[in-house]
């Protein structure tokens, strides 16, 4: 059987043990204490180092794929965003609120010519920006408004004819007679739109046509185009057949049927059917083909 022993403790040596004790749990109070103290104060001086301080403040805005955008503008832009402070206490030029979405969602509002954006930040201080541009092929009309399309027939912007991306680039506008209202960043018209009208001008210019600078077309879902010309002629397109095939029945026409010096008395070519054109003289009561089958037009098969 195990003896258990109670001391029985009196006097000076008791007195001195419990002391000892209070000594011990004093001291780690005091160490608890400090420890939540140095915690604290870390915490204090990071936040200020983060949120107040100038260590992380934006010094250099760097931003690279500017073609036809004004930098200084976009610049400005930026250093506008960065004025102030956040509820009054917190500066906005801060690294740590610099993000993508920050970023598109500043520049794209008021720079519609922007695609898309990529930030990098570059600690503590610098940020990189890269941009990519759309770029403008041609200029939609309809119902009395015009919107810029980018390369993908995506009305981007409305059309401002005083800039100096419609006045450099000299743009061509297209005027839809019908249709619906026009919304940016609706898709207006396929890529291959796009590419075709733009192509009537070189191949027209190589008969001797000069195209102007206002294109027509009766509907967005027309798929055809009608085609001034300084000349006189007018000539009609559809995008359904090859622009090539087109030029081969355009060809043999005025080369077997037209004389050079009758070329411009035409009112009209129509070069809507694949294997077929139509042509009218200004001398015919009608100017713009609407019945296929009258006897004044003339037909290449």
């Amino acid at each position: 059987m195990t003896r258990k022993y109670i001391q029985n403790c009196t006097g000076k040596d008791c007195d001195g043990n419990n002391g000892d004790q209070e000594k011990v749990l004093i001291s780690r109070k005091l160490a608890r204490v400090i420890f939540y103290v140095l915690v604290v104060g870390f915490f204090a001086v990071l936040g200020y180092v983060l949120l107040f301080s100038a260590y992380l403040s934006i010094e250099k805005v760097e931003i690279a794929g500017v073609v036809e955008l004004s930098e200084t503008e976009l610049q400005q832009k930026i250093k506008e965003s960065f004025e102030g402070k956040f509820a009054g206490i917190i500066p906005r030029n801060n690294y740590l609120f610099i993000s993508q979405n920050s970023v598109e969602k500043l520049l794209k509002n008021d720079f519609k010519k922007i695609r898309k954006l990529e930030v990098k930040k570059n600690f503590p201080s610098d940020v990189f920006i890269s941009i990519d541009e759309r770029k403008a092929l041609m200029v939609w009309c309809c119902q009395e408004k015009c919107f810029l399309l980018d390369e993908n027939g995506i009305a981007y912007s409305e059309a401002d004819f005083n800039s100096l991306e419609l006045q450099q680039n000299n743009l061509l506008r297209v005027v839809e007679n019908g249709g619906q209202s026009i919304n940016v960043g609706e898709k207006i018209i396929e890529s291959s739109y796009e590419q075709y009208v733009l192509a009537t001008k070189e191949s027209l210019k190589k008969f001797g046509y000069d195209t102007l600078e206002e294109y027509s077309t009766p509907s967005r879902m027309a798929e055809e185009v009608r085609v001034k010309t300084a000349q006189g002629p007018e000539f009609l397109f559809s995008t359904q057949f090859s622009l090539e095939s087109a030029l081969r029945n355009l060809t043999v026409v005025l080369e077997k049927e037209i004389p050079k010096d009758k070329r411009n008395e035409i009112a009209y070519m129509d070069l809507r059917n694949e294997s077929k054109l139509f042509y009218k003289f200004k001398d015919i009561e009608s100017l713009l083909p609407e019945d296929e089958n009258t006897e004044d037009k003339k037909n290449m098969e």
